[in-house]
């Protein structure tokens, strides 16, 4: 089944052919208005922003560190990509952002097949059941 994931900060649709790359807590902090955390290439790799102040060593105000970095390994946005893959590892790896960026049917497909694993099986439902419940909700509730 063949969907097409749209960049959470960009929203446009990003190519079969190219990686999805997922983002840590600290690109939300910088972009609240993400919807999801899966990135195209472009948002993902040419974003540039530091963690640390202007001419300091500092982190920025409300800075999230990536977690088990220090200073060497967490100074810039590459720093807070967490992972990279194909549409389906990264909508599998991340099934909520999977859900807000357009992968719903190919991830209820999933959830009912009998040859995935049943860690993932429990993973889809559990996350497929959340989106549900919220959906469900009234709007201010």
């Amino acid at each position: 089944m063949k969907f097409r994931i749209a960049c959470c900060l960009c929203r446009k649709p990003i190519p079969l052919s190219q990686d999805i790359y997922a983002l840590d807590q600290e690109w939300q902090r910088r972009f609240p208005a993400m919807r999801g955390v899966l990135a195209c290439p472009a948002c993902a790799l040419h974003t540039p922003w530091k963690c640390e102040k202007p001419g300091s060593r500092e982190y920025v105000d409300g800075h999230i560190a990536v977690p088990g970095a220090d200073r060497t390994t967490d100074f810039d946005a590459w720093s807070h990509v967490r992972a990279n893959g194909t549409h389906e590892a990264m909508v599998l790896a991340y099934p909520e952002a999977g859900l807000l960026q357009g992968a719903e049917a190919y991830l209820r497909d999933v959830a009912q097949h009998r040859r995935v694993s049943p860690d993932i099986t429990r993973e889809l439902r559990s996350a497929l059941g959340k989106w549900d419940a919220a959906r469900r909700r009234p709007v201010g509730a």
